[in-house]
């Protein structure tokens, strides 16, 4: 089974992700990490480093992606891009207001982020990102990451609880995979 998992910034992706390896045994990969690896080798923190990186890291990054998909089974993939690169996947989009994000990652206080003074503040430079990430994607590749016919899942976690959405998520995987065996 191959689960590609996209989704807003906050969406609870990466902790989905996760979780859902552990309870499918699947294997984990994720983009955002890497990144936050490149960006942290570098001396900048993520927010910086997606504003001024060179085309050539997203090409690397999405290389290994697109070789990992055509090389491995079993596994979740947290990207933007995963279910681009990657054929025969699962494909989900978590969707969460800019709004309610920017409550998450603030009350989370992440070490990766640049520090802000409020969650408005950072939901403005959540926006600006996802656009910045949004544009760059479809420059690269003439792909729309907010385009919803990319994903066979579209899920909305904003005011749902994290146990809820994973398995909402799950059910969501379950019913597919089950549906791709009968066919």
């Amino acid at each position: 089974m191959k689960i590609t998992l996209c989704g807003r910034i906050g969406s609870g992706k990466s902790v989905i992700a996760k979780a859902l390896a552990k309870d499918l045994n699947l294997k984990h990969y994720s983009t955002g990490d890497l990144m936050r690896e490149l960006a942290k080798e570098r001396g900048y923190k993520i927010e910086e480093f997606m504003k001024i990186r060179p085309d050539d890291i997203d090409h690397q990054v999405d290389s290994r992606t697109k070789k990992i998909g055509e090389e491995e089974d079993n596994f979740i993939f947290d990207s933007k891009l995963a279910f681009h690169f990657i054929e025969n996947a699962i494909k989900i989009f978590l969707d969460v207001t800019y709004e309610e994000a920017a409550k998450r990652i603030f009350n989370a206080q992440r070490t990766t982020e640049a520090p802000a003074s409020s969650p408005e503040e950072l939901a403005v430079r959540n926006k600006e990102r996802w656009e910045v990430d949004r544009k760059k994607y479809q420059k690269l590749y003439n792909v729309d990451i907010d385009d919803q016919n990319n994903y066979d899942i579209f899920i909305e976690t904003t005011g749902k609880p994290l146990d809820e959405v994973i398995q909402e998520v799950k059910r969501a995987i379950l019913s597919l995979s089950e549906k791709q065996e009968n066919n």
